[in-house]
């Protein structure tokens, strides 16, 4: 609801207790799903801010609790994508890919990418 409102200020701030709460319960289980996806959605939310060097860190504490969360993977390569480092982002959205092959936004993501290397490189 916030996001979609766009009261970012709000959400990060609730997303970031969230995020301390679900830390501190981290050591009673091996992988806390809700904490990667706590993770993957300060990042959306850093993103939406322009808070790219931040949304970055986030993706990368998602990407070591899980390195199988196909999200996380995408969403840092849209961010490597939008500061022109097409090659990092062409790598974290292929991993996306592989990790979730069905998932068109994945796959046109990388078309994305693969076309803007091809037309970089020309």
């Amino acid at each position: 609801m916030l996001m979609a409102d766009r009261k970012y200020d709000e959400a990060e701030t609730l997303l970031s207790n969230l995020i301390a709460f679900l830390e501190k319960q981290e050591s009673e289980c091996e992988t806390n799903t809700h904490l990667v996806q706590a993770y993957n959605s300060m990042g959306l939310i850093l993103y939406k801010k322009v808070e790219f060097n931040k949304a970055i860190s986030f993706y990368n504490k998602a990407i070591k609790a899980s390195p199988t969360f196909g999200p996380s993977y995408y969403n840092r390569g849209l961010i490597y994508y939008r500061l022109g480092s097409f090659e990092t982002a062409k790598q974290d959205i292929e991993n996306a890919v592989r990790l979730e092959p069905k998932n068109p936004e994945f796959a046109f993501g990388l078309q994305e990418v693969i076309n803007s290397l091809n037309s970089y490189s020309s």
